[in-house]
């Protein structure tokens, strides 16, 4: 088959402009390289920095391929199937965020013991807890979820509708802007991706004040249980945990999937830190290094291929173990990650997962006539250029609603009636 010349035209064109945006991309990021500080010790794990970053892309991936429609790689006429699970990028997340969540609470037990900090009301602690999560991701979902409305309400012809039409259709978002639609408050789907933060602020918001009360009981039996149980009851039932929009009559699944996820790792927590006290030979470093790079890849290939989904329970048990490990300091090579580089690729990790369907979007809806794989390049080329611009957008607003709550002045009588 022949292409005419306007066919080649618009291809050249094309590949003119696809280069372009990667020219442009190469400048941001070596703009940004030179200011990172090589030297600098840091305090987060660079293995787990560097992973947000491996799994935000497998999640971006897994929507672009379900967005541009393709679901197979084609090397030498063999048509590979791929991505079919790449939503699991998710359960990382929810895993090291339980075990973040049990840190902190475990941090502060401590020093509650050792009289480093004053005894507030475990109520209070909660809210103080959630806001600063909140606080930190809301900061930064402002900008890309008011520019994907606005995208979606040219791109969907919203508009077509007259004035009525788009401030009902804003109106409906209202509850989504504020990461509620997990509620039970899903009127618009502006940004359905997340979904994942919804669930997550839920579950967070149940189980902080329970494993505050109950630390070693729940990291050491309930939780544990609890995860397991609701695992299973979603495997058994559906054939799968990764069903966000499934109403279970009191609540969506994905909530379930998040408490149980978020249990299991706060108890991941307790397990690493009791690893980390103990005293180990070279060879049971080796030995526990193998098993963990062994998880993390079993995971990463997991995401990136086809295979059912009754093995779901299995991989996030392996990536639940390699999580200890690394978190542990009992394996080998964590400070080859401990640079700038590692933990910039895991700064922007949330902004991109922020702004993925602000670039999927904008490919679809203005350069649709290229081919799916150039719209792959182009959704992470976009994605990548809005998280950019998100960062500095985000760190103002954040230091914005910081500044006005640390100015807010209480009446300290009448908060004690």
């Amino acid at each position: 088959m022949t292409l005419c010349t306007a066919d080649m035209t618009v291809m050249n064109r094309s590949l003119f402009f696809v280069y372009r945006i990667l020219i442009y991309t190469y400048h941001i990021f070596a703009r940004f390289y030179d200011r990172i500080d090589f030297m600098k010790t840091y305090k987060k794990n660079g293995k787990i920095e560097l992973l947000r970053f491996v799994f935000c892309i497998t999640i971006i991936l897994f929507h672009c391929s379900r967005s541009f429609r393709f679901s197979h790689l084609d090397i030498g006429g063999l048509a590979i199937p791929m991505l079919k699970r790449g939503y699991y990028g998710v359960e990382f997340f929810f895993v090291v965020s339980g075990f973040l969540m049990g840190r902190s609470i475990h941090k502060r037990r401590k020093n509650l013991r050792l009289g480093l900090v004053e005894r507030v009301e475990l109520g209070r602690t909660t809210v103080r807890y959630m806001l600063k999560k909140y606080i930190g991701i809301f900061s930064y979902h402002i900008f890309p979820f008011i520019a994907l409305m606005a995208l979606k309400i040219i791109v969907q012809d919203v508009y077509d509708g007259g004035a009525r039409d788009v401030m009902q259709y804003i109106f409906n978002a209202i509850p989504e802007f504020f990461f509620l639609q997990k509620f039970g408050f899903t009127n618009t789907n502006v940004d359905v991706i997340e979904w994942y933060i919804s669930a997550m602020f839920i579950a967070m918001l149940l189980l902080y004040p329970i494993i505050s009360k109950f630390y070693y009981v729940y990291t050491r039996a309930i939780g544990p249980l609890i995860s397991l149980w609701i695992l299973g009851m979603l495997q058994y039932n559906y054939g799968t945990f990764a069903d966000q929009d499934r109403w279970l009559g009191f609540g969506y699944a994905c909530v379930f999937r998040a408490i149980a996820e978020l249990s299991l790792g706060a108890s991941a927590f307790e397990l690493s830190r009791t690893l980390s006290h103990r005293f180990l030979k070279r060879k049971d470093n080796v030995i526990l290094t193998i098993i963990e790079v062994v998880g993390f890849c079993l995971t990463i290939f997991y995401s990136m291929s086809s295979y059912t989904s009754k093995y779901e329970t299995h991989v996030l048990m392996f990536m639940t173990l390699s999580i200890v490990l690394a978190f542990s300091g009992q394996t080998l090579g964590r400070n080859a990650f401990q640079n700038g580089v590692v933990m910039w690729l895991g700064k922007i990790s949330m902004p991109m997962y922020l702004c993925q369907l602000l670039g999927i979007n904008i490919v679809n809806g203005f350069l649709g006539f290229l081919p799916k794989y150039s719209k792959t390049v182009l959704a992470l080329v976009f994605t990548f250029i809005f998280a950019m611009i998100t960062i500095p957008i985000g760190n103002r607003i954040k230091k914005a609603i910081i500044d006005k709550r640390n100015s807010t002045k209480y009446n300290e009588v009448s908060m004690l009636r």
